[in-house]
C-alpha cells in the first residue's frame, strides 16, 4: 500500500472514530440522578408524571403518607373525595376513569367497575409488596389473581352509641332494635347514606341476605325503612355521621368500624357494637381506573401503602383493620387486640356478609332506595 492510500485510510478511520465518539457521546445514558430507588422498586423518574390522582373517601389517608410518597417520588398528590361506592360509580361513568389514577372501590364495586371496562390491570412487577397481604386478601372473589386491586382496608358496618349520654346499663345495645324498634330506641340517630348499606341492615334484620334478589324481602325491607323514615335525624356520609356521634347531635350512628373508632378520640363515651343480628364485612381496595393518566405512579402508590411500616401508619390513623400482615408489628396495641376492629369471633363473623354484585336486581334496589329517600313518594 502506498504511502498516499495509507494516509487516507487512516484519516478515514479517524474520522469514523471521531464520529462514532461524538454519537455515543450524544446517545442517553443511564443516569443515577435521574432514578429513585424505593421499596424494592426502581424506576425512571421521567417515566412516573408529575402527579397522582387520588379519588378516595374523606379521612382515609393520612397527611404524613401524602408528604412521604410526594418526597420520595417528587410527584404531587391531588386528593378529591366521594362519600359512598354510589358517588364512586356515578363519577367513573362520567369520565372519571380518565381523570384518577387511584380509586378506592369496596368488593362489590370492583366487580360493577371491572363489567364495565372502567378499571385497567396492574402491572405486579411495579408491586414486589404485594407479599405482604395477608393471604386471605388474596384471590378474592371479586378479583381472583389480584390482577386489578389490591386490599387497602377492611372493616364491619355498625352502632356507635354515646353511652355516657345515654342509659345503656342492662340493656341489649348489640341489636339493630335500636334503630328499628321505636319502643327500642336510645335517641336521635342517622343511618348510612348509602343504599346498599342501609337497605343490607334491614334485610339482615328481617333475617334475610343482604344479597337477596328476591323482590318480595326487598320490598319488606322497603317498608321497615320507610316506617322507620320519619324518626332518622339524617342519612349521613360516614364521616359526617361521625361528627353527629362526637357532637352529641346523635346518641346512636350507623357507621363504619373505623369511623366509630377514630371520634373516640374525641368523645370517650363512644362504643362500637356489632348488632347481634349480622351486618355487613367489607374490603376497600386500591384500583386504577381504565384510562389513568399516571399508571406507573399509582403501582408505585400501592406498592407504598403495602410497605410494613406505611401500612401500619394507615391503620393507626384510621383505626380500621390492615390487609398488610407484615404491617402487624408496627401497629398500636389498642388497635390489633380490639375485636371491633380485627373481629375474629366466629359466632360474630359467621353473619356478616360482604355485599356482592346483584346484577340486574340492582335496579330495584336503586328503586328501593329512592322511595325510602323520598319518605315513600
Amino acid at each position: 500500500m502506498n504511502k498516499v492510500l495509507t494516509k487516507m485510510v487512516l484519516a478515514t478511520v479517524i474520522v469514523m472514530g471521531l464520529f462514532i465518539l461524538s454519537c455515543s457521546e450524544k446517545s442517553p445514558k443511564p443516569d443515577a440522578a435521574n432514578t429513585v430507588t424505593a421499596y424494592g422498586v426502581s424506576v425512571d423518574k421521567s417515566s412516573i408524571g408529575d402527579k397522582l390522582n387520588i379519588f378516595i373517601y374523606p379521612d382515609y389517608l393520612p397527611q404524613e403518607l401524602v408528604d412521604k410518597f410526594q418526597q420520595t417520588y417528587g410527584v404531587t398528590v391531588v386528593i378529591d373525595y366521594f362519600d359512598n361506592n354510589d358517588a364512586l360509580l356515578a363519577k367513573m361513568q362520567a369520565g372519571g376513569a380518565g381523570q384518577y389514577d387511584i380509586v378506592c372501590p369496596s368488593d362489590y364495586a370492583v366487580t360493577i367497575m371491572k363489567n364495565l371496562n372502567l378499571l385497567q390491570k396492574i402491572d405486579h412487577a411495579n408491586i414486589p409488596n404485594l407479599v405482604n397481604l395477608d393471604t386471605k386478601f388474596h384471590n378474592l372473589p371479586y378479583d381472583m389473581n389480584n390482577e386489578y386491586t389490591v386490599a387497602y382496608q377492611w372493616g364491619t358496618t355498625g352502632l356507635g352509641i354515646r353511652s355516657d349520654l345515654v342509659d345503656v346499663t342492662g340493656k341489649n345495645v348489640d341489636t339493630w332494635d335500636i334503630v328499628f324498634d321505636p319502643a327500642k330506641s336510645l335517641g336521635a340517630f342517622t343511618m348510612l347514606d348509602d343504599s346498599r348499606e342501609t337497605i343490607g341492615t334491614a334485610l339482615k334484620y328481617l333475617g334475610y341476605s343482604l344479597n337477596t334478589t328476591n323482590e318480595t324481602e326487598l320490598r319488606a325491607a322497603e317498608k321497615l325503612l320507610l316506617a322507620q323514615r320519619k324518626r332518622v335525624m339524617a342519612y349521613a356520609p360516614s364521616s359526617p355521621a361521625r361528627d353527629y356521634l362526637v357532637s352529641g347531635d346523635a346518641v346512636v350512628v350507623h357507621n363504619y368500624s373505623g369511623d366509630v373508632f377514630m371520634g373516640q378520640a374525641e368523645a370517650e363515651g363512644i362504643i362500637y357494637v356489632i348488632p347481634r343480628e349480622g351486618g355487613v364485612i367489607w374490603t376497600d381496595n386500591l384500583a386504577i381506573p381504565a384510562a389513568a393518566p399516571h399508571k406507573l405512579a399509582a403501582e408505585l402508590f400501592m406498592n407504598f401503602i403495602l410497605d410494613p411500616e406505611n401500612g401500619a401508619a394507615l391503620t393507626n390513623f384510621t383505626r380500621y383493620a390492615s390487609p398488610n400482615k407484615a404491617a402487624l408489628p408496627f401497629i398500636e396495641e389498642d388497635i390489633k387486640s380490639n375485636p371491633g376492629i380485627y373481629t375474629k369471633d366466629p359466632s360474630v363473623l359467621e353473619k356478616m356478609e360482604y355485599v356482592m354484585d346483584v346484577g340486574e336486581t340492582a335496579k330495584l334496589y336503586d328503586e328501593v332506595w329512592t322511595r325510602v329517600k323520598a319518605g315513600g313518594n
